[in-house]
């Protein structure tokens, strides 16, 4: 990560490279991180088998993670996270529950904080290890819950598993991916399941996606489905 802000070259334009600067300035300066991992530019689409890797150990990672670092590029307070795009992605689902520890920052790269944090951030309570986590704020918490439809203790304390099946699925639906197929795979480590990666595939991956749950599911009600007979 030092190679960004000792490197003497100016960094390309762009809001990319932007994202990836203040990303790795607020990991150094504001959790004492080394090196840190981004999605959009840590792995290797044109490697099949890299790409696969990470789509099946992203959640792990951001569980195993020291922080995890949202920019919520739209929002500069919690009354702004009805329209915030983050929480409409797919992919950011797993980002929001695996992390023990989060931390939120805005348009500008400024902290999410309510006018209450300032006082709530000065206890014990709001830290993990003596360093600031979102996931112990009760008002970004019941902010999140109330736009998310997620319950703060899933929020705070996530289970990956095939347990609520229905109910993990009603979060996903208000998700939306650029790729059919991500619709599946963005799920996998929410329900802690594995299966090969197959670009192309279209909506079969999610069909697959429901196998690879059935075969671990055992609650009864999973194939309690309403629709069209087939």
């Amino acid at each position: 990560m030092l190679d960004v802000f000792c490197n003497k070259r100016p960094l390309p334009d762009g809001l990319g490279y932007d994202k990836l600067y203040n990303f790795c300035k607020k990991a150094m300066l504001d959790y004492g991180c080394k090196y840190v991992w981004s999605d959009t530019c840590c792995i290797n689409k044109e490697s099949s088998a890299e790409l696969e890797e990470a789509i099946r150990s992203m959640y792990r990672w951001y569980r195993g993670s020291s922080v995890c670092i949202a920019h919520l590029a739209k929002s500069s307070s919690t009354t702004e996270f009805s329209v915030e795009p983050w929480f409409t992605r797919g992919w950011t689902l797993q980002e929001l529950l695996a992390p023990e520890r989060i931390r939120f920052y805005g348009k500008d790269w400024m902290p999410i904080c309510p006018d209450q944090d300032s006082e709530f951030y000065s206890t014990s309570l709001a830290k993990m290890d003596g360093q600031i986590n979102d996931k112990k704020n009760p008002f970004i918490m019941n902010a999140i819950s109330e736009c998310t439809d997620i319950p703060k203790s899933a929020l705070q304390h996530f289970d990956p598993s095939c347990r609520g099946v229905s109910e993990k699925m009603r979060w996903a639906a208000r998700r939306k991916t650029t790729r059919v197929e991500d619709t599946a795979y963005c799920l996998l480590g929410i329900f802690d399941v594995s299966m090969p990666i197959a670009y192309g595939e279209g909506s079969r991956a999610f069909h697959r996606l429901m196998e690879a749950i059935a075969h671990q599911c055992t609650e009864p009600w999973f194939f309690a489905w309403a629709g069209k007979a087939s």
